[in-house]
């Protein structure tokens, strides 16, 4: 069976914390925590509501369908940031700095605008060395 992106993160969470694949509370803790991101930038990254992300961390809800797999891009977005750049203010760095890529708005701003897949496109283009 093909996990998702979300159920691997979260595994690899998992076995680092022992915590329960439920309680999400700690991974929207560690996305505000390493990328410098608010929950509304996370709210608007997954197509929901503020208060809905704040019923996350306090493991009030559990994330169903297709948020689960945005929070999966997420997630995976969080560690190929860490991974490329070393740091989390690094990371911030680069989320917040201006890409020609994507028109002169920071990542963070594709963020809020739902576009997880234009940021994941813009940081392939850092990896594969095309803005150097």
């Amino acid at each position: 069976m093909r996990q998702t992106i979300y159920t691997r993160r979260v595994t690899a969470w998992r076995s680092t914390t022992g915590s329960s694949i439920l309680s999400c509370g700690p991974l929207i803790e560690g996305l505000e925590r390493d990328l410098g991101i608010s929950t509304e930038t996370i709210a608007r990254a997954l197509n929901v509501d503020r208060r809905t992300v704040e019923r996350w961390r306090a493991n009030q809800s559990v994330l169903q369908g297709k948020t689960r797999e945005r929070l999966g891009e997420l997630l995976d977005l969080h560690h190929r940031l860490l991974q490329m750049f070393g740091s989390p203010d690094a990371a911030q760095e680069w989320l917040g700095a201006r890409s020609l890529y994507l028109g002169g708005f920071t990542p963070e701003e594709a963020l809020k605008a739902g576009r997880l897949d234009r940021v994941h496109a813009d940081l392939d283009g850092l990896a594969a060395g095309v803005y150097l």
